[in-house]
């Protein structure tokens, strides 16, 4: 099962996943009635692949269906002012991707005006949004016997559970969005994970996706055999690099697009941002250096550095660059109107969530989980959060939490293998 996961004989049952009919039940009305769809997806390239597979299955099936990507600066979710938009448009129903599963209350206040179907991957709350239907993995009593799909593979749940009750058929399509989509969100690339990747990656060498091809061919890839490696470090960045410094909207035309001299266009687009993503993110990283010189990194317990108008799509990479190499908690912090939006990444040991809750008070708004999290802060109280964030150290860590360790599972000789 694991090294040949494409023998395994089947994808499990999409409808043992809670609410699965409900959603299926909304979007069955919505396309008989042919009335407007919104997908609502996110801005990474989980995100963006979720929202361009279920817009070209709805599109398939006959669905009126569109998308909607929020901006880094609008924020990762679903928001009140857009959805009530959206219903002023004539919009009857939106569909959620990678993510929505906290949105309590902005589905809370759309009662009555919006229908909304949720599917996420992240982790819900004790209270769930009082949407149409809410499919995810992860909640309390599911039946379904694999938690860790991503946001795409939610959305590929959806599809199939869609084929089937309307065209009583496997839905196999798209499988190389669900590979791309699922490797670069980091979800652990077993079970029913594996089967998809490597089903997935077996279609990029032949793929019908006119944008997906033109991104494969402007990255370098052409005629070679892609691998996950490939999706992390060349094919995922280009993707990406449109939400971190434009709008990830561009991802969505690009795997949209099935002319391919415009599709030739966005590829060509998104490689030169990401080009200039790199050149953003050593500018930062090159200042945010310049002030840990300041600053006893060997003494420090938790590195926060913070710029003026410093760009707040590359500050996550800022802050993963600085733990790799300090192998400290980092923050890396873009200030504007006096009011700084952060970015953290953590390491073993150090639950960086915890730590921003024990400093709540200091802070405007926060959230995330042990590894990486996200926070804003009035800019006269960054020093005040680095001092918490000490504090939270000096309790939590011991010296030798500052140093890696590499935990192997076994010992193997190389004959055994």
């Amino acid at each position: 099962r694991f090294l040949y996961p494409e023998t395994e004989q089947h994808y499990y049952d999409p409808f043992l996943l809670q609410d699965m009919d409900k959603a299926v039940g909304r979007i069955e009305k919505a396309i008989a009635e042919d009335a407007a769809i919104i997908v609502y997806g996110d801005y990474d390239v989980d995100g963006i692949t979720a929202a361009s597979l279920l817009v070209r299955a709805l599109r398939r099936l006959g669905g009126k269906a569109d998308y909607y990507i929020p901006t880094r600066q609008e924020g990762y979710g679903l928001h009140e002012d857009t959805l009530r938009r959206l219903a002023k448009e004539g919009v009857s129903l939106v569909v959620s991707v990678d993510c929505g599963i906290s949105a309590i209350a902005e589905v809370e206040a759309l009662q009555g005006v919006l229908d909304i179907v949720i599917t996420d991957h992240h982790l819900p709350g004790p209270v769930l949004p009082s949407a149409v239907a809410v499919v995810n993995p992860h909640r309390a009593g599911e039946a379904y016997p694999f938690q860790d799909l991503a946001g795409v593979g939610v959305a590929w749940k959806l599809c199939q559970a869609l084929w089937k009750k309307l065209r009583g058929e496997d839905f196999l399509q798209d499988l190389e969005l669900v590979a791309l989509g699922t490797v670069a969100d980091m979800v652990p690339l077993l079970d029913e994970n594996r089967k998809l990747v490597r089903e997935g990656l077996r279609r990029f060498a032949s793929t019908s996706i006119t944008g997906l091809a033109e991104l494969i061919r402007i990255a370098g890839l052409k005629d070679q055999i892609v691998t996950a490696g490939n999706i992390s470090f060349i094919l995922g960045p280009r993707l990406n690099a449109a939400g971190r410094l434009e709008t990830a909207s561009k991802g969505v035309e690009l795997l949209l697009s099935e002319e391919r001299e415009k599709a030739a266009a966005l590829a060509e687009s998104l490689d030169a941002a990401n080009t200039e993503r790199k050149a953003v993110e050593q500018e930062i990283l090159a200042q945010a250096e310049a002030q840990l010189a300041a600053v006893d990194t060997e003494k420090a317990r938790v590195l926060v550095v913070a710029g003026e108008g410093w760009h707040p799509g590359v500050i996550g990479l800022v802050a993963s660059r600085l733990t790799e190499k300090y192998y400290r908690p980092s923050v890396a912090i873009c200030v504007q109107d006096g009011v700084g939006k952060g970015s953290c990444r953590s390491i073993r040991g150090y639950n960086i969530f915890d730590a921003l809750t024990a400093c709540r008070e200091t802070l405007l708004q926060f959230g995330g989980h042990a590894m990486a999290a996200g926070l804003s802060v009035a800019a006269n109280h960054v020093d005040d959060l680095r001092e918490g964030l000490e504090k939270f150290a000096a309790i939590h860590l011991t010296p030798e939490d500052y140093t890696p360790v590499l935990k192997a599972a076994a010992e193997l000789n190389p004959a055994a293998l």
